[in-house]
């Protein structure tokens, strides 16, 4: 089973790698010489086709919607959709038959929460994209989203300064604690199996019960 990593210096991407010793990953992420998301002219040409494909890069851009510039929308939807767009684009012809793809969206594309604007409009388009080309291409491509919560990696850092701010993100959460590299990765890792061979255009919400549980 081969299977391309897209942002694989990523944390959650690292947990995905070292959990997943069957899979042969072909990994690409900025720290890869000369390779850019944004510029399809520096995409690897892959031989013998892929099994399946993650896609992580993304960015945590909180603030009010009257502090944000058209900018930061564009630099957002450009990181977390057009980066996506361009990859499919490259790689669609080099999917084989029963290939697995997974996007990475977020609990703020399904749930209101301030200061999200912007990264909610772009996980929202992820997740409408996924399953278009969930219905698209089935039955010979399956197409998911795993959609998190917020997650302890070094991209959400500044969420965890100080103990009684971690404490506050974990309350919020019905399981009263916050996500963990491993929590997604199992996620992923299944979505990508044949344990979820039966599952495509679904958006799996791995958020301690956040966006479906009242306390």
């Amino acid at each position: 089973m081969k299977v391309l990593l897209i942002g694989s210096s990523s944390d959650i991407a690292k947990e995905v790698l070292t959990s997943n010793n069957h899979i042969e990953f072909i990994e690409l992420s900025s720290s890869t010489s000369g390779f850019d998301v944004q510029d399809s002219d520096t995409f690897p040409t892959i031989e013998g086709g892929l099994d399946g494909m993650v896609y992580f890069p993304g960015s945590i851009n909180l603030r009010p919607f009257s502090s944000l510039k058209l900018t930061d929308f564009q630099h957002d939807y450009e990181v977390n959709v057009l980066g996506l767009l361009k990859v499919l684009k490259y790689y669609q012809k080099s999917f084989n038959d029963g290939a697995s793809l997974v996007f990475i969206s977020s609990i703020a594309a399904s749930v209101g929460m301030p200061f999200h604007a912007s990264i909610s409009a772009s996980k929202a388009a992820i997740e409408g994209l996924c399953r278009s080309l969930a219905a698209e291409w089935s039955p010979k491509i399956r197409v998911n989203c795993v959609a998190p919560s917020l997650v302890r990696t070094k991209l959400s850092h500044k969420m965890f300064r100080t103990e009684a701010q971690t404490q506050q993100m974990m309350d919020r959460h019905p399981l009263k604690r916050v996500g963990e590299t491993k929590d997604i990765a199992n996620a992923i890792s299944f979505l990508l199996s044949e344990k979820s061979s039966w599952m495509s255009g679904q958006v799996m919400g791995v958020d301690g019960g956040l966006s479906t549980i009242k306390k």
